[in-house]
């Protein structure tokens, strides 16, 4: 979700983090991960601001951790991790090729980071949903242009004049698996997926909802929109 950028998955590394990685051989799967031990992927990850900064972020990190873990380079292992991780905040993902230095004892598939990155499909599924919250805020259900308005103010003479133009602002592309999502939402339409989004309280406005009414109604279109999701992804992971 190339539009939506790396805003939702903020937070700093701290000093110390524990972990739990099923499948360790450590007691009880936890190991201490230090702030110095993940130098190296902090550095990897720095001053990343684009997709394709990202990508080469994470060629550069598998690397690192084959040879971490004394693997030989796999040129389909690396694309799958850039393919399935190239949307995860940077930070998030050096501090996730961290701890698997520190606490896999396999080699962790794009899957295993992703969980270490905070990063599982119903957080991404809600991640998507905010960014259609703010495509409906801005744009609404037809896609309408954003702005356009115009300020007016005083001379010296005190006479109106025009101070200030909004620029046009055009609707951007929805982005194809979150377009996938409302099809499957709306029956087939993601127009249709729209309009029901919409009549969440986030978009129709909590004032607008009386009791009780506005957490029920609130759940259930979050309940569906994460069923949805979950079956798109899943879906396209099987490459079906």
């Amino acid at each position: 979700m190339a539009s939506m950028g790396f805003s939702w998955m903020e937070g700093r590394m701290r000093d110390l983090v524990w972990c739990k990685v099923a499948g360790n051989s450590v007691r009880g799967g936890e190991r201490k991960v230090s702030e110095s031990s993940g130098d190296v992927y902090q550095e990897i990850f720095a001053g990343v601001s684009s997709r394709s900064d990202v990508a080469h972020a994470i060629a550069r990190a598998v690397r690192q951790l084959r040879e971490a873990m004394e693997k030989e380079d796999n040129c389909a292992v690396t694309a799958a991790h850039v393919r399935n991780l190239k949307e995860i905040d940077p930070a998030a993902l050096a501090l996730a090729y961290a701890m698997a230095e520190k606490t896999c004892t396999y080699w962790p598939t794009p899957g295993q980071i992703r969980e270490l990155a905070g990063w599982s499909d119903e957080t991404r599924g809600r991640a998507a949903l905010q960014w259609v919250f703010a495509y409906l805020a801005k744009h609404g259900v037809e896609g309408r242009a954003h702005g356009g308005g115009v300020r007016f103010g005083e001379d010296e003479t005190g006479r109106r004049v025009l101070l200030e133009a909004e620029p046009v602002i055009p609707a951007p592309q929805i982005p194809a698996e979150i377009e996938a999502i409302l099809a499957a939402l709306g029956n087939g339409s993601a127009k249709q997926g729209l309009r029901y989004v919409s009549q969440h309280p986030v978009a129709k406005g909590w004032d607008t909802f009386h009791g009780d009414a506005a957490s029920r109604t609130a759940e259930r279109i979050e309940a569906q929109w994460i069923r949805c999701c979950l079956h798109i992804l899943r879906t396209k992971e099987r490459g079906f």
